[in-house]
């Protein structure tokens, strides 16, 4: 279980069953649940109009990618490690683009916690900011940012 771990390694991860829902209209399907969230942070200037949430439990690790519109990242329990490359480092990240997910060209090839270097040099030059994410804690990830 989830609980189990304060932190979760990448190989915790791999031991273990993850669940993760993504991108999910849950405040839509149960509007009850928009009485704990604000729809419009103080952060925005303009009003929201996607709220889309998800969840995973421990280990759930999400593929470097940015997204074509605004985030806030609001870890609720536990940690989460989070890697951020501008749009300048766009270069350098081995982007993908094919069927399903990848579609987009939004999906980058590297892992970030597995890097290969001789595979994805460029890689080893590019630019990022980290952070870790406590309980209570929100990110804001600009549209385009990986």
């Amino acid at each position: 279980p989830s609980t189990t771990n304060k932190i979760w390694s990448l190989q915790d991860a791999q031991q273990q069953r993850v669940a993760y829902m993504a991108q999910h209209a849950l405040l839509d399907q149960i509007p009850a649940l928009y009485n704990d969230v604000r729809r419009t942070p103080k952060v925005l200037s303009q009003k929201t109009t996607l709220s889309n949430v998800w969840m995973g439990t421990g280990g759930t690790r999400t593929p470097l990618h940015y997204d074509s519109y605004d985030n806030l990242l609001v870890q609720i329990v536990g940690m989460k490690y989070v890697r951020l490359y501008s749009k300048e480092q766009t270069s350098k990240l081995y982007v993908t683009s094919g069927k399903g997910v990848s579609s987009q060209g939004n999906m980058s090839l590297l892992n970030c916690e597995l890097e290969d270097f001789d595979k994805y040099p460029l890689a080893h030059s590019a630019e990022y900011s980290e952070t870790v994410l406590f309980p209570g804690d929100c990110l804001f990830i600009p549209c385009g940012v990986w």
